[in-house]
């Protein structure tokens, strides 16, 4: 086939799967409001509510994922530590997950037997190459995962001294230590999203009549950030011993901003290391050429003049 022919097959499924997906997602957006408006009025909560419910590709990934789901308790419960440091927790998170993985792999396989054929290198030894397209599949969503596990902990490490300094401040403005938090996470649902979510899933855990110090280690266990766990041992030993837990945040804030520049100093530190690569391999010899381009130029033209 020639290549105006696979540029012009190319772009027409481009073009329509476009168009389809934008399709699917507006009528299923429409039949959700739809269902919110005859069930529940048009209050946002309802259409919020409606709008959690799965989503047809969800329900795919999900029936995909329960047969590649481990069946060692070890690797399940691995899996599902790391689901929950990514800010997945719910149960069927993990079918999920692996319906995503498999749904991944198959995607990719998919595209490359489809431009396979369409180029016309399609043939038995080509197709051990095809193995590589499924591996890449299969193993991006785990890779997907350890970025948004990082950069989820980075967020909680570099806004929780801001949020613990507004607890403060509702703890000596009276409020309890639960109803400050609660208060906290409602201010804080648009500027710090993840600080909002565990602060108001503290305190539903505290409604449902969970003791404190369960909550509390609840809240350092599905996150699993250093910081966070300091705060919690600081917060547990206030309630064992009945000191006050706003004297012992204040110091903790102070210790824990000390540690941030701490590690911004030492980042800074390492800059110049890290610019040494940079500065060999590009700087170096641009300036090489400038020093020494007149004079190997003059050199050339002596040699080649004869003196």
């Amino acid at each position: 086939m020639n290549l105006p022919l696979i540029i012009a097959a190319i772009v027409f499924l481009l073009v329509f799967g476009g168009f389809m997906s934008t399709y699917v997602f507006l009528e299923e957006k429409y039949w959700r409001v739809i269902l919110a408006r005859r069930l529940f009025g048009n209050s946002r909560e309802a259409v919020a509510m409606v709008d959690r419910l799965r989503t047809p590709w969800m329900r795919t990934a999900q029936r995909l994922g329960r047969a590649a789901v481990p069946k060692e308790a070890s690797a399940v419960a691995e899996i599902q530590q790391l689901l929950t440091y990514g800010g997945f927790r719910s149960p069927q998170a993990m079918s999920i997950y692996f319906g995503v993985r498999i749904g991944a792999m198959l995607i990719m396989g998919g595209l490359y037997l489809f431009f396979a054929l369409i180029t016309g290198y399609l043939g038995w030894k080509d197709m051990v190459v095809v193995f590589l397209p499924l591996a890449v599949g299969y193993y991006l969503p785990a890779l997907w995962l350890q970025i948004r596990i990082r950069s989820r902990q980075k967020e909680i490490f570099r806004e929780l001294p801001d949020a613990l300094d507004l607890v403060l401040i509702c703890l000596e403005a009276g409020l309890s230590f639960d109803l400050a938090l609660y208060r906290v996470s409602r201010e804080l649902k648009r500027v710090s999203p993840v600080m909002s979510e565990e602060f108001g899933q503290y305190f539903l855990e505290i409604q449902s009549g969970l003791p404190r110090k369960a909550v509390l280690d609840n809240l350092d266990r599905r996150n699993g950030v250093e910081s966070l766990t300091s705060v919690v041992g600081v917060l547990v030993q206030s309630i064992r011993f009945g000191t006050n837990i706003a004297e012992a945040l204040r110091v903790h804030i102070g210790s824990m901003r000390t540690r941030r520049r701490q590690i911004a100093e030492e980042q800074g530190a390492k800059m110049s290391t890290r610019l040494t690569f940079p500065m060999v391999m590009l700087i170096l010899p641009a300036l090489f050429i400038v020093i020494m381009g007149p004079a190997l130029i003059n050199i050339f033209e002596r040699i080649k003049g004869g003196f």
